[in-house]
């Protein structure tokens, strides 16, 4: 279950980063594709002929080509004005007759003929197009016509060399540098999107995993506390039930008879009671905030109270009690919740405590930090142990716990109260040495 909803999380983050990405690369790459084609339109804009219309008089024709004075000569057509500059670039122009012979070449490139004649080819027979690719060379070029207009011939010669007259200017601009980095950045953004998703996938998932671990903990000590509180109400109720079909057996004795089995089932009914009202003080805790009434009071004089009441409860376990407290530590906070606390930071460590054994008690105030600590000599409990000691129903080594009443809620609920003051208390244990609980509250002054 938990594998679904942490695999939900990644794909709805990668599906969301994804598409962030890959808008804003691709917005990357049509900007910049945009530009540079922009850029080299204009490139050959500045290299076409400004006049797409020449008007020439005295045409005269000789060996099938067209000629004027004085500004024709060979069918060369010298008053076109070529603009061939640098900064357009590794360009050149060709004009280019209506059998796609070339005829003239401005150029500032060293070519050879055969490389003019075979773009110049290519250009006029390719459909559509405006890139040609010759000797791992991209071209682009543009095609310009040019119209020849007879001012001063008669109608039939125009008609007669109508079709000679029709010329082309073809204009070409290597952009091989231009595709080469447009190509670059295609694939740089790319590798930066797969490399980029990665990353990302990565630390999702880890992410993912530590949102999730919170869930499974709580799922985990969910079950663990359904399972726990079956079974401490399991062993009360058999009780309960046994008795109850002893006493319907022996209905005709008399009831004086039979008081032993109906202690056994007061007994067993008043630990039900006592784990009921355990819970709902947990399941208060849990739901609710308190409502505390905090004032000012002598810590020092509780903490000494509570000790005295658990002396006789320690001597009958033959236990020792060294006391450390300072006097007049005063603090602010819920009186009757400490001392809730204190009686059961108490009454868990005479529990724990072997016969012979001692329980140690010090209240001290250092610095801007008030700490009472109750510590208790015997087995300890394993560090692997320590992260749980606070979880309803845990009560250590099971071996040693079905010795001890209790119904390993107490320490649940002294940290839920502890949490609600807005104090601390932590635990510290060394097998087979000690185990002490620290008390500890902030102070202002």
């Amino acid at each position: 279950m938990f594998k679904k909803i942490r695999n939900r999380i990644l794909f709805l983050n990668m599906v969301m980063v994804s598409s962030v990405v890959i808008v804003a690369f691709a917005a990357i790459f049509a900007a910049t594709y945009i530009r540079e084609n922009n850029e080299n339109q204009e490139k050959l804009l500045r290299g076409s002929p400004s006049q797409q219309t020449m008007v020439f008089d005295n045409p005269f024709i000789r060996g099938g080509a067209f000629y004027t004075r004085p500004w024709v000569r060979g069918g060369i057509i010298p008053n076109l004005t070529m603009r061939i500059s640098p900064d357009t670039g590794l360009s050149f122009s060709l004009f280019v007759d209506s059998q796609n012979n070339v005829v003239e070449v401005y150029s500032m490139m060293d070519l050879q003929s055969e490389t003019y004649t075979r773009l110049a080819a290519q250009a006029m027979e390719a459909d559509n197009k405006d890139t040609i690719t010759l000797e791992g060379r991209t071209w682009q070029y543009r095609v310009s016509p040019i119209t020849i207009v007879f001012s001063e011939a008669s109608e039939s010669f125009r008609t007669s060399v109508d079709v000679a007259n029709k010329y082309s200017h073809v204009q070409f601009l290597d952009v091989t540098d231009s595709y080469r980095m447009i190509q670059s950045l295609a694939l740089t953004l790319s590798g930066l999107t797969v490399v980029l998703l990665t990353v990302f996938f990565l630390i999702s998932r880890h992410f993912a995993n530590r949102a999730i671990r919170p869930m499974e903990e709580a799922w985990e000590k969910q079950s663990r506390f359904i399972a726990d509180a079956s079974h401490e109400l399991k062993t009360p109720l058999s009780v309960i039930n046994a008795n109850c079909g002893v006493l319907y057996t022996s209905k005709e004795e008399s009831v004086e008879s039979q008081l032993k089995w109906v202690d056994s089932i007061m007994r067993a009914s008043g630990r039900m009671t006592g784990l009921v009202n355990s819970l709902l003080s947990l399941a208060g805790l849990g739901e609710a905030r308190l409502a505390l009434q905090s004032v000012l009071f002598d810590l020092s004089g509780e903490v000494t109270e509570a000790a005295a009441e658990i002396e006789a409860a320690a001597f009958e376990k033959g236990l020792a009690i060294h006391r450390d407290i300072e006097p007049g530590v005063i603090i602010e906070s819920d009186r009757e919740q400490v001392r809730k606390i204190l009686a059961i930071l108490f009454d868990n460590a005479v529990k724990y405590t072997g016969s012979g054994g001692e329980v140690t008690v010090l209240l001290t105030k250092e610095k801007r930090h008030i700490i009472c600590s109750i510590s208790n000599s015997g087995d300890g409990i394993p560090p692997e142990e320590l992260p749980r000691l606070f979880d309803r129903f845990y009560r250590g080594d099971p071996a040693r716990s079905s010795e001890v009443s209790g119904y390993g809620l107490g320490l649940a609920i002294a940290k839920s109260i502890v949490e609600q003051l807005g104090a601390d208390l932590l635990a510290e244990s060394v097998p087979g040495g000690y185990t002490v609980f620290r008390l500890v509250f902030e102070t202002t002054s």
